[in-house]
C-alpha cells in the first residue's frame, strides 16, 4: 500500500512540474487557417501608370478576431508542378522579376470575428520601364511578422500579384515532353508513360520558359485510337496556370473532364475533376497544338506528337489465351493437312509400283 502511494505521489509531482514548465498559450492565439483571401491578382499596366485595387479579407473564425501583418516578398518555383516558393528572408536579394518596389499594401489589418475587411492596394510602374512580366506575393501572417528563410507556399496565406508591362518582349516556350501522364507524379518528368496497365486519365506536356514574360498556354490535344476514333481535349490549361520566367513546368489535361457543384464554407462553387474516359485497350496516338503570346506580340505555336499503349492485365491475359488457342488450332490444322498430303503421296507411290 505504501509502495502504491509513493508511485502516485511521484506521478503527481511530475505532472505539476510538466504543467509549470510548458509554455503558456494565449487564449486569443490566431492561425492563418481562419483566413479567406483572393489567391491571385493580375494587371496590365503601361510604364508611367498605376492601378488602384482592393483586397477583401474574410475571417472564417466566428469567435476570435484576426490581427494580420502584411508584407510583400518575392517568389520563384520549387518544382515542375508549379508550386511557388516564397523568399521570406528580408536579406534575400530581389529577383529580376520583382514587383516589391512598385506594390504598396497596408502593413497591418484587424478583421473582426466572422467579418471581412477591404484593403486598398496599388501598383505603380515608373516611366520608361521595360516591357515584361513582374510578380511578387503579399504574405498574410497572424500576429507579428516572423523571420526565416525560403519556405513553401503552404506555410502562409498569400496573394500572388502578377503585372504585365506591354511592349516588345522575348517570348520562348519550348516543348520538353509530351504523352500519357500519371498525375500522382505531381509534375515530375518520371510521370510520363508509354505502356500503361491502368486506364490513363490525363495527358501531360512539359514546357520550358526561357523568355522574360510569364506564359499561359492554350490549345487542344487530339487522341486517336487504332481504329481512327478521336477524342478532343480542349481544356489543356483550364485554370490558366502560368509558366514562370526560367521555369520548366508540367501541365496535365484530363482526357475526360467533369464538373460538379460543391459547397465550400457556405459558398457554392464549381469543381472540375478527371473521370474515366472509357478508353479501349490498345494503341493510341496523341497530337498537341498549343498557342501562347502576350498582347501586342505575335502569337506563337507549339506542336508535338506522342504515342502509348493501354494494356490492362485482363486484356493481356485474354490476348495470350486467344493467341495460344489460335496457335494450337493452326498447328492441328497443319499436322492434319500434312498427314493427308503424306497419305496421298504414299498412295501414289504404291500405285506406281503396281
Amino acid at each position: 500500500m505504501k509502495h502504491l502511494k509513493s508511485i502516485v505521489l511521484v506521478a503527481v509531482v511530475i505532472l505539476l512540474g510538466a504543467v509549470y514548465l510548458l509554455p503558456a498559450v494565449p487564449a486569443n492565439a490566431q492561425s492563418s487557417a481562419a483566413l479567406s483571401i483572393t489567391p491571385k491578382k493580375s494587371y496590365v499596366i503601361e510604364p508611367g501608370k498605376s492601378v488602384d485595387d482592393t483586397l477583401v479579407i474574410r475571417n472564417l473564425d466566428a469567435t476570435n478576431s484576426l490581427d494580420l501583418t502584411l508584407r510583400v516578398v518575392d517568389f520563384t518555383f520549387t518544382d515542375n508542378g508549379g508550386t511557388p516558393k516564397l523568399f521570406l528572408d528580408p536579406n534575400t536579394a530581389q529577383t529580376t522579376w520583382s514587383l516589391k518596389s512598385y506594390l504598396t499594401v497596408p502593413e497591418t489589418v484587424s478583421v473582426p470575428a466572422g467579418a471581412s475587411k477591404t484593403l486598398n492596394i496599388s501598383v505603380k510602374i515608373p516611366a520608361n520601364h521595360g516591357a515584361g512580366s513582374y510578380y511578387s506575393a503579399i504574405v498574410y501572417s497572424a500576429g507579428a511578422p516572423s523571420g526565416g528563410g525560403n519556405v513553401g507556399l503552404s506555410a502562409s496565406g498569400v496573394t500572388l500579384v502578377f503585372t504585365q508591362i506591354p511592349g516588345q518582349v522575348t517570348e520562348n516556350l519550348a516543348l520538353k515532353k509530351f504523352g500519357a501522364y500519371d498525375d500522382s507524379a505531381k509534375g515530375d518528368i518520371s510521370g510520363y508513360q508509354s505502356i500503361l496497365d491502368k486506364q490513363p486519365m490525363t495527358i501531360g506536356y512539359t514546357l520550358e520558359n526561357t523568355g522574360n514574360v510569364t506564359e499561359a498556354p492554350a490549345g487542344s490535344i487530339t487522341l486517336k485510337d487504332l481504329f481512327g476514333r478521336e477524342t478532343k481535349i480542349t481544356e489543356v490549361n483550364p485554370t490558366g496556370s502560368l509558366a514562370l520566367i526560367g521555369q520548366t513546368r508540367t501541365y496535365t489535361a484530363c482526357i475526360k473532364l467533369a464538373s460538379q457543384n460543391v459547397d465550400f464554407s457556405g459558398t457554392k462553387t464549381t469543381a472540375s475533376s478527371c473521370v474515366s474516359p472509357g478508353l479501349w485497350p490498345g494503341y493510341y496516338h496523341a497530337t498537341l497544338d498549343l498557342f501562347y503570346g502576350q498582347n501586342g506580340n505575335l502569337t506563337q505555336e507549339i506542336t508535338g506528337a506522342a504515342s502509348f499503349w493501354y494494356l490492362p492485365l485482363w486484356f493481356v491475359i485474354t490476348f495470350l489465351v486467344l493467341l495460344a488457342i489460335i496457335i494450337i488450332v493452326v498447328w492441328r490444322l497443319y499436322v492434319g493437312i500434312r498427314r493427308q498430303l503424306t497419305g496421298m503421296q504414299s498412295r501414289r507411290s504404291l500405285r506406281r509400283r503396281r
